[in-house]
């Protein structure tokens, strides 16, 4: 994969696929996607660009299986040896749902970390302990495999 800055506009990022086509997508700095597929006899001519909204990208990339660092997560656990991740979906009243973090201790009492929250199309990366759980967020929890069990089991109250 190729990464180019483009000042004032965002980034474009270039990769060959398995089947030798080139595919484009400029990483707009408003949120915006451009993808464009090049013809395979004319480096410098595209066969044809969409334009992608923030909405219309985070759909396209589920639909195509997940996002990268999903798929580096998914990497990692399989790599790193005793290292457990789970996503936990916070229950609608049971649990630390409305509750913050510290209230529930869960570095103290189990060891594991919250590494991130998904709170609708919102990332929350390294949630500080004064983060107020809410019904519906996806909670990445890592750690050893009992103290990531033992975390969802006060995440949701189970």
């Amino acid at each position: 994969m190729f990464e180019t800055k483009l000042p004032g506009i965002g980034v474009r990022y270039e990769f060959m696929t398995e089947t030798r086509d080139r595919v484009g997508v400029v990483v707009r700095r408003d949120g915006r996607r451009d993808v464009a597929i090049y013809d395979r006899t004319d480096p410098d001519a595209c066969r044809g660009t969409i334009e992608l909204s923030r909405g219309d990208a985070s759909r396209l990339a589920e639909l195509l299986g997940g996002t990268t660092i999903t798929e580096r997560v998914d990497e990692l656990r399989h790599t790193v040896e005793g290292l457990a991740i789970e996503w936990v979906t916070m229950p609608k009243k049971k649990g630390l749902t409305n509750k913050t973090i510290a209230d529930g201790k869960i570095r103290t009492a189990t060891s594991a970390s919250v590494v991130a929250v998904i709170r609708g199309e919102h990332a929350v990366p390294g949630p500080g302990p004064n983060f107020e759980f809410m019904a519906g967020d996806v909670v990445l929890v890592m750690g050893d495999a009992d103290s990531v069990k033992a975390a969802a089991a006060i995440l949701t109250g189970a």
